[in-house]
């Protein structure tokens, strides 16, 4: 489960005569990880010395739950180091309190009743690594993550000089490889979500985004698909809402038009999964899960087809460098497809390799290796990035063989998956693909 941090801030209150208190735990900044807060609750231990004729309560404030903490643990360290005084027999020597508490809201507050009235000590909350947009109707967006997605969707962060330079420079020469080698290449964009439903987003959309000027920047030739309305129109909701990814039916949707755009077929030639069998899970996300509590949503799972039957090699690479080798007999097209794409394209998968007869996909996000390329021959070739990492254009010479060394280096390199029986024609590129782990 996701990981969180505490935060907190006392309060500095006006009202005389507050007893002296301190919190130990938590303190500002904690890490604390989520299956602990679940299971066991946040631990809240310190002291209050009620000194005084007026004997105040510690509670704590979640929501609409007031929950009062027990002071009746011995601390004689407080009496002795607070009080300079003996704590044996003391009457102030049950002073303490340590107990768990199962949130159930991501603010709290650590508060005083004395004399009928309530006294603000502190204020906390729970935070994920990453800050969550909340829209309407409970959708979640990205906020402050490093690709600035609020800011390129307001036009404050536009697409540089510099990238716009290096943008040209691998559209112009995506699309001439194409020509030269007669290998059908197209560019997905998978759009943010909030470019698909706006009318969940709390900010509105600037022409001078960065995508917007890429879009200007797209030669005829090349085949884009950047399927903004075709994800809006789609019968089916196309976008998760406690997730930046689109759903199953979105991904099937883009796997059609990659599809399409690579064979010139209509769409509707390409309509093979009308009899996917579907069922509703509830599920988290990657939003989902980084807000506390934890938000979900149901999501429609693909039950009837599972890409992984027809997985014959994954080096098991986490993101950038991992390489994943599908095949499926009884596909539509007997074709090879070479996808370098992002995290996007792995729903795709459930559809991509029922369209081709083997895809190879390597985790690039559109950079473009030409080793790759001469070692698997592919008859098509999709590159594949998300809108939010527009700002920074893919490479047209890029090595996969890089990203693999550095997992090597941070020893995050797991054993490769095999089938034990290889489709001839796959076995040429798998041999190299293993020989890059080695």
């Amino acid at each position: 489960m996701a990981g969180y941090s505490i935060v907190i801030q006392r309060v500095d209150s006006t009202t005389p005569h507050i007893p002296r208190w301190h919190l130990d735990f938590p303190f500002n900044s904690l890490s604390i990880d989520g299956s602990e807060l679940a299971q066991d609750g946040l631990l809240f231990q310190g002291w209050l010395l009620n000194e005084g004729k007026s004997v105040a309560s510690l509670v704590i404030l979640n929501g609409d739950e007031v929950l009062e903490i027990p002071i009746e643990r011995a601390r004689p360290d407080v009496v002795s180091r607070v009080l300079k005084q003996d704590p044996e027999n003391h009457d102030l020597l049950l002073c303490g309190f340590s107990v768990r508490i199962k949130l159930k809201h991501s603010t709290f507050t650590l508060g005083l009743i004395q004399d009928g009235k309530f006294v603000e000590l502190m204020k906390g909350s729970i935070e994920g690594k990453f800050q969550i947009l909340e829209g309407k109707e409970g959708w979640l967006f990205l906020d402050n993550d490093t690709n600035k997605s609020i800011e390129q969707y307001t036009g404050k962060l536009k697409l540089s000089r510099t990238a716009q330079t290096e943008w040209k420079e691998y559209l112009v020469s995506l699309n001439d490889f194409s020509r030269s080698s007669g290998t059908p290449v197209c560019l997905l964009v998978a759009p943010s979500k909030e470019m698909v439903y706006e009318e969940y987003y709390p900010y509105r959309f600037s022409k001078k985004a960065p995508i917007q000027k890429l879009k200007e920047l797209i030669p005829d030739s090349l085949n884009f698909i950047l399927p903004i309305g075709e994800l809006r129109n789609l019968d089916q909701r196309s976008f998760r809402v406690c997730d930046t990814h689109w759903t199953l039916h979105g991904a099937r949707l883009a796997a059609q038009l990659v599809a399409s755009k690579l064979s010139s077929q209509n769409i509707s030639e390409l309509d093979v999964f009308a009899n996917d069998v579907y069922q509703n899970r509830k599920s988290w996300g990657d939003l989902g899960s980084k807000v506390y509590p934890p938000q979900q949503h149901e999501e429609e799972s693909l039950t009837s087809f599972n890409y992984r039957r027809c997985v014959i090699f994954d080096n098991n690479i986490d993101n950038f460098g991992r390489i994943i080798v599908m095949f499926h007999q009884h596909a539509v097209f007997d074709e090879t497809l070479l996808l370098f794409g992002s995290s996007s394209s792995y729903t795709m998968f459930h559809y991509l390799c029922r369209l081709y007869t083997s895809v190879v996909f390597v985790h690039t996000a559109g950079n473009v290796d030409h080793k790759i390329i001469e070692v698997v021959k592919p008859d098509c070739i999709c590159a594949q990035t998300n809108a939010r990492f527009v700002v920074k254009a893919p490479k047209f010479n890029d090595s996969v063989v890089n990203y693999i060394e550095q997992k090597k280096e941070n020893g995050r390199l797991a054993a490769a998956y095999t089938a034990e029986v290889l489709p001839i024609e796959s076995q040429r590129y798998i041999e190299y693909f293993k020989q890059l782990l080695d």
